[in-house]
């Protein structure tokens, strides 16, 4: 779809009816400055967006710019809207008009259907038009001045047809609901340890009467020993320590069997925990090292070979290009004593010397590229060379370290189920261990003894009722504490899909760059805004917040080593092929005001 006409009444400078026709093809409109050549373009962007977005300012002293659309000038005139005319390549043409009274008169669906593939986003007019109009006084605020996370927005918007749909929004209100629930989940936390305090102060006081009674001291001096968390006073926590003894018994026989099993590995381990063992496995690293290293020197030197090749096999083609055009020129001779290849005046001696020593060069730079071609063959021979030997290297300390890890990890586990039932001694001193167990055989009965002595006791029928209530509360607390838990990994969930929603779709752009980069390239060495910097290269940064940076050179920056027309000019070419990058609009008309304007030491021939 191509911009076929405008038409203009009342609107800015133009009182009367005024018809601008487009044919296909390029357009110049020109004329001295006021006479309303950029209100011809603010015409297609008001129509198509109800506002002009040039403007930053829309509220001011004497009125904004809803006051200064319209004709403001002597009389009234007739009507006041305007209409852009479009026309599709099977010739239908789409009208958008705008007034004053009725606003925008055509459909707004039809339009977007018009303009735009696929799903679009509720600012796609502006989006459109950021990406059609390209202002004079724009190029600057939208180009290599523009700050790098902006620049990626720009990008964003332009591509946004193969991005996918933005769910930044609906990810922030999900967030802000997730810290709503945190806030209330720790006003009930707070109130339910506010109840177990309560219940604690009175489980305090029965607990002092209940210390009266000698054997049900004795007993808790026990469990207080062998037992602390279960010891915080006097009373009956026999369903606490049924479960204590029982797990105490589990224990012995997992120990037990850990030990059992310890005892298989323990020849291996020691090995490796030997200077013998340990010097078998520095060299085995050290070979693997020492190969790798060859590995690294000779993937170089294949580089610097291909290289190498790449430059004289060129060089030989231009050689091979060069002989030729000796040839034509031989053949030729010379054209009334001027050589037919530079216009320089030769006699025939001077004609012939220095045919040959062009061609004497020539030859010398063919065997130069075949002595290139041997090296690169030398060099990729090496490189396989070096990665066989460094994967047999590799392969022996494996096997190595898989023997070692072995022994490693069953001592380990033995070690962690040793840690898990509160045993300090290693299981690698396996009489030691051994001791360990039968010790904690003979006080798992001692706890087992003061169980049944508590049991027994009548003394303490007031403290189990109120440690029941106690550990009724703390449950209450934990469940509550739980869900504290759960909220705040909720909010950090949301958190996190919040900044994962940023970071698929700026990936997803990132991706879809390939289509702008190529084109930025291309255009930017066809506008050539700098004499020794011809190329221009991207990269992005961030991950949730998104930068796009433009380098010149060696990674240079060029927003601060061009002047500023250089940077119009570098300026015009980002824009244009994000401009052209649009897969999403059928628009195919791209509209430009003043681009040329205040870009210093710039042909514009370079532009057309």
């Amino acid at each position: 779809m191509k911009l076929s006409f405008v038409e203009i009444a009342g609107f800015r400078g133009f009182k009367d009816k005024t018809r601008f026709r487009f044919p296909a093809g390029f357009v110049v409109l020109t004329g001295s400055n006021g006479v309303g050549k950029s209100t011809v373009l603010d015409a297609i962007d008001f129509a198509l967006t109800g506002t002009i977005n040039k403007y930053s300012v829309t509220e001011a002293k004497g009125g904004g710019l809803e006051s200064h659309i319209w004709w403001l000038g002597a009389g009234a005139p007739d009507s006041q809207y305007v209409s852009a005319g479009f026309v599709e390549e099977s010739g239908e043409e789409l009208i958008v008009t705008r007034s004053r009274e009725r606003g925008l008169e055509t459909s707004s669906g039809d339009v977007k259907d018009h303009f735009w593939t696929g799903d679009a986003p509720e600012t796609w007019p502006q989006t459109m038009m950021q990406t059609s109009l390209i202002r004079d006084e724009t190029i600057a605020a939208l180009s290599l001045d523009l700050p790098e996370q902006a620049r990626f927005a720009t990008v964003r918007a332009a591509i946004g047809g193969l991005a996918g749909p933005q769910h930044n929004k609906r990810t922030a209100e999900i967030l802000q609901v997730a810290g709503v629930a945190l806030a209330e989940q720790k006003a009930r936390v707070a109130d339910a340890r506010g109840t177990l305090g309560n219940a604690l102060s009175a489980l305090t006081e029965a607990q002092s009467l209940a210390k009266r009674h000698e054997d049900v001291s004795k007993a808790e001096a026990i469990i207080g020993a062998l037992a602390p968390e279960l010891a915080m006073g006097v009373g009956d926590r026999s369903d606490a320590l049924r479960r204590l003894v029982a797990e105490r018994k589990q224990s012995i026989v997992a120990l037990s069997q850990a030990l059992a099993q310890a005892m298989t590995v323990v020849a291996d381990w020691r090995h490796f925990d030997s200077e013998t063992g340990q010097a078998e496995m520095a060299t085995a690293r050290s070979q693997r090292d020492a190969a790798r290293q060859v590995k690294d020197r000779v993937d170089k030197e294949l580089e610097t070979a291909q290289q190498i090749a790449a430059v004289e096999h060129h060089s030989d083609e231009f050689a091979a290009q060069m002989a030729d055009l000796l040839a034509h020129g031989e053949a030729i001779g010379l054209q009334e004593h001027h050589c037919p290849l530079c216009a320089a005046q030769r006699s025939d001696e001077e004609f012939a010397t220095a045919i040959a020593a062009a061609r004497s060069k020539l030859s010398a730079q063919g065997a130069r590229a075949a002595k290139a071609t041997m090296t690169l063959e030398q060099a990729r021979h090496a490189v396989a060379q070096a990665g066989a030997a460094l994967a047999e290297a590799s392969r022996r300390l494996e096997a190595l370290e898989h023997r070692r890890r072995g022994s490693l990890q069953e001592i380990a586990r033995a070690a962690e189920l040793f840690e898990r039932w509160g045993l300090t001694l290693s299981p690698r001193e396996l009489e030691a261990s051994q001791e360990v167990v039968l010790r904690r055989q003979e006080d798992t009965a001692s706890l087992e003894q003061s169980l049944f002595i508590l049991e027994a006791s009548s003394a303490h029928d007031r403290v189990t009722t109120l440690e029941a209530r106690v550990q009724q509360l703390r449950v209450r607390v934990d469940e509550e504490t739980g869900r504290l838990t759960a909220a705040e990994r909720a909010v950090e969930t949301a958190r996190q899909i919040d900044n994962a929603a940023k970071e698929v779709g700026n990936q997803a752009l990132m991706e879809q760059f390939d289509t702008v980069m190529p084109l930025l390239k291309e255009l930017y060495q066809r506008l050539r805004p700098h004499a020794d910097w011809r190329d221009i290269e991207i990269d992005f940064g961030g991950r949730v917040r998104a930068s796009l940076n433009l380098t010149v050179g060696d990674g240079r920056n060029p927003q601060f080593l061009f002047s500023s027309g250089q940077r119009r000019a570098a300026g015009v070419a980002f824009l244009l092929a994000v401009h052209l990058s649009r897969p999403w609009c059928r628009l195919r008309s791209l509209l430009l005001d003043d681009p040329v304007q205040h870009i210093d030491d710039y042909r514009s021939l370079n532009l057309v």
